[in-house]
This record gives C-alpha cells, sequence and structure tokens, in this order.
C-alpha cells in the first residue's frame, strides 16, 4: 500500500485557527498502464492540528467513505465545528476543498491523470476503519483549548443520521375512514358547520447545515389527510390570544452587581461593596450608606425582606412589564350527539371511535417506541354559491393535537338504548379538548382585512 498526504487548508471554527488535510492510502501499481482499478481500497483520512502550528501534532478527525458522499466516521476528536464544517456541501465547502487537494495528491503520487484520481475517489470503498487511539485534549489559541477540539469522552453523531432519519410510523397504522357527519343531511340544508379533518402528524426538521446555527425547519403542510368528521357548531364560540408577560425589575444595585460581575460568597465581596460605598463619596448620606451595606449582606446570607424589617424601605425594583413568549391557545368543544335512525346511529359510534383510536399514541419495532398521535385541522366552514369556505365571521385555528376524550354515555342521568342491533344509546355528550402545536405569530394574520383570522 502507498499514501499521499494532500496540501494543507487553514480553517478558523469559532475564533480559533487549525490546519487541516488529507491522508489518503491506495493499491500500489495505480500508476502503471492498464492496472488501474476504480475498486482499489482506498482510505481517506482527514487531519488537524491547532494554533501554535510549528508545535502541535496531527490528530485523526476521522474517515470518509467514499461510497456515500455524505458518510463520515468520526472519530472523538471531531467536535461539534469540525463536524458541521466537514459534512457541508457546496463549491466553497470545506469537504469540496479538500478533495480538490486530495486529487491532486493522488495524481502526483500514484503518477495517474487528475481525473483518474478523482474517479478513484468518488467510487472507491474504505477499508474497515482502525478505531483510534484515545486522543487528550490539545489546546487550541490562546484561551486554553477548543470546544471544536478533542472531547474523548463525546458521544458524537454525524449529520447524516440526523438528515436521512425519517419518521417512524406505528406498526399498525390507521386507516383512512372518509367523511363521517352528524347530523347526516347537515351539507344538505345550507347549515354552517364545524369540520375535524384528521391527518398524520408531520415532525420538525432540524437543520443544522444551512447557517451558523442549528434551526427548526417550517412544518410541511398536513398532505396524509385520513379522513373528516362534521358536526353541527355548538354555542359558546370563544377563543383567547395570549402573549406571556411577566412583572420584572432589577434595581439599581442588582444593576451595580451585574456590572462587577460581584460574587458575593467570593472573599472580595466585601472589598468591592467599600469601593462602591468609596465611589458614591458624598452623594448619599451615611444612612444611605448603611443601608446599601445591609442590601449586599441579606444578599450574601441568603435572607430576604431585611432591608425592609430594619429600614422600612426597599430599593426600587424599576419594576416593568416584559415579554416572555408566546402560548399556545387550547379549544375545548362539547357536542350531544342522538341519533335518530339506524344511519345516525352508526354514524355516531363512527365519530366516537374515530375522536378516541386516532388521538391514540401508536407503537413502533415492537414496543421499542411510541409514536406521536395523528393531529387535527379544525375548520368553521360556511356555503357560498353551493361551494363551501372558510367561514369569515368566525375565528381560525391552527394545527391541533387532540388531548383529551371524553364521553358521557348517560348524559340525560339514566340509561337508555334504542332497540337496534348495536344497542347504541339514545344520546352522547362527547367533550373533546384540543391545543394548538404551534403559537400564533403576526405573520398568520397574512389575508384579507374583512377575515377575523386567528
Amino acid at each position: 500500500m502507498a499514501q499521499a498526504t494532500s496540501g494543507e487548508k487553514q480553517i478558523t471554527i469559532d475564533g480559533e485557527k487549525y490546519r487541516v488535510r488529507t491522508q489518503v492510502v491506495y493499491q500500489d501499481g495505480l500508476g502503471v498502464p492498464g492496472t488501474l482499478s476504480t475498486t482499489a481500497p482506498i482510505r481517506y483520512v482527514v487531519e488537524y492540528k491547532p494554533e501554535p502550528f510549528s508545535t502541535s501534532t496531527w490528530v485523526n478527525l476521522g474517515e470518509r467513505d467514499t461510497t456515500n458522499q455524505n458518510n463520515w466516521i468520526f472519530t472523538p476528536a471531531a467536535g461539534a465545528g469540525f463536524q458541521k464544517a466537514l459534512i457541508a456541501n457546496g463549491p466553497n465547502s470545506l469537504t469540496t476543498s479538500l478533495d480538490e487537494a486530495t486529487s491532486n495528491a493522488l495524481s502526483t503520487s500514484a503518477g495517474v491523470t487528475k481525473q483518474q484520481a478523482t474517479q478513484i475517489l468518488q467510487v472507491a470503498p474504505n477499508v474497515a476503519p482502525t478505531a483510534p487511539a484515545p486522543v487528550q485534549p490539545t489546546p487550541g489559541g490562546t484561551g486554553g483549548g477548543s470546544q471544536n477540539g478533542p472531547d474523548p469522552d463525546s458521544t458524537t453523531i454525524t449529520q447524516d443520521v440526523i438528515t436521512n432519519l425519517t419518521q417512524i410510523n406505528p406498526e399498525d397504522q390507521n386507516p383512512k375512514f372518509g367523511d363521517l357527519v352528524y347530523p347526516t343531511k347537515i351539507r344538505n340544508n345550507g347549515q354552517d358547520f364545524i369540520k375535524f379533518t384528521v391527518a398524520k402528524y408531520i415532525p420538525r426538521k432540524l437543520d443544522i447545515t444551512s447557517g451558523p446555527i442549528g434551526v427548526l425547519q417550517e412544518r410541511g403542510k398536513l398532505t396524509d389527510i385520513l379522513g373528516n368528521i362534521i358536526l353541527p357548531i355548538q354555542p359558546s364560540i370563544s377563543d383567547s390570544n395570549n402573549v406571556d408577560w411577566n412583572g420584572l425589575g432589577i434595581n439599581p444595585l442588582e444593576m451595580e452587581l451585574v456590572n462587577g460581575s460581584l460574587n458575593l460568597m467570593s472573599g472580595n465581596g466585601k472589598q468591592y461593596v467599600d469601593n462602591l460605598i468609596d465611589r458614591l463619596g458624598n452623594s448619599i448620606d451615611d444612612n444611605t450608606k448603611n443601608a446599601i451595606k445591609l442590601y449586599f449582606a441579606q444578599k450574601a446570607a441568603g435572607v430576604t425582606g431585611l432591608l425592609s424589617r430594619v429600614s422600612g424601605a426597599i430599593v426600587n425594583p424599576n419594576l416593568e412589564l416584559l415579554f416572555q413568549g408566546p402560548t399556545l391557545r387550547p379549544f375545548n368543544f362539547t357536542f350531544r350527539l342522538s341519533p335518530r335512525d339506524n344511519p345516525e346511529a352508526t354514524q355516531v359510534r363512527k365519530i366516537i371511535r374515530v375522536f378516541k383510536q386516532y388521538s391514540a399514541v401508536g407503537t413502533a419495532s415492537g414496543g421499542l417506541f411510541l409514536t406521536t398521535p395523528n393531529v387535527f385541522n379544525i375548520q368553521y366552514v360556511t356555503r357560498r354559491d353551493g361551494k363551501e369556505e372558510d367561514h369569515k365571521s368566525l375565528n381560525k385555528i391552527k394545527t391541533c393535537a387532540l388531548k383529551s376524550v371524553s364521553v358521557d354515555y348517560t348524559p340525560d342521568g339514566s340509561y337508555m338504548t334504542f332497540n337496534d342491533e348495536a344497542r347504541t344509546m339514545t344520546s352522547y355528550s362527547l367533550s373533546l379538548q384540543f391545543q394548538e402545536l404551534e403559537p400564533v405569530t403576526s405573520k398568520d394574520y397574512d389575508m384579507p382585512y374583512d377575515q377575523i383570522g386567528y
């Protein structure tokens, strides 16, 4: 076996400078006419060394499986920064630059053309990788080490594991059921109604390659529709849009703590307080100075209310209402289902069954995993010119999870059934508790102003 070493590339990750190169091990005889083999064993090893370059040694980052251009076998030395840099594709990526340098090195070392070297690197499989020896952290730069450098105790997950992992589906997936309607003629009498569309849940993908930080992609449109349930609109229609605001404050002395990064439990805490009092000088009286010292003393001792107890005052908290985050809206519905004939009785039983079954968790891999239940789109529907459309005068609802299904089988206080084969109850009370999967944001109101929207 022979070896070719590529030219070095200098990169910067999170402010730390590194040099990166490749070591390519190839079969002897590649340069002999007529013996070029694109299936010759090839090992494509990536190495790095940190500053200072003159004294640091090369460290193995991992090996590339050239049968799959996105598959890397990283060593524990490859931190998150290196993995992201190597996995990224594109004409200006580190991987493209290394491939170019590696092809040049292989061409020169093996005596093959640049085109042949590139072809060999693209199709030749790696031999079984050698398990790397434990690597000790190597200081990088002036910071005494880098999070992107060696970490023998880390457990790395290659980017292709994240991007190629598909949704885990339950072993017994719920079948499609078409439309279930109660009352059965509600669509024919011009009455407005509420429609629950049951769909397969689609998770949001984690994108760790398109930017400097990982982001969650937009949730895909629900396309795997399992069926619709159509029910009459019930009274007490309401919604509540809330944003989480909390009253928070920071008093001048706390700001001084932030400014000085003071740890009152450390040995220099008293000196810092004394220096603060000296800086204030004659701008405050002695009583105020003592109150300030008492405030810091109660903080150090973990006591509350000491300043108020002794002086009858507190430090101005500068209370302000500050934004804390969005909230997820809940929606509750209660339907009274009283079938009037056999077809409606069948519909009612199926409707209750679907809400129960399609909101239940699934199992996968012999019970190793539990899968996400189905989700629901909820829509108020009216008819215009014979066509069904969104009700402009009622609220819109984003995709929801069905968190609770409650059924009262004797809402009238006594046990009564019809004399049909299934002994259907004369009436059911069905209560549903939904909650939206995502918060409402201003961009959701991209619609005509004559619609109430969310």
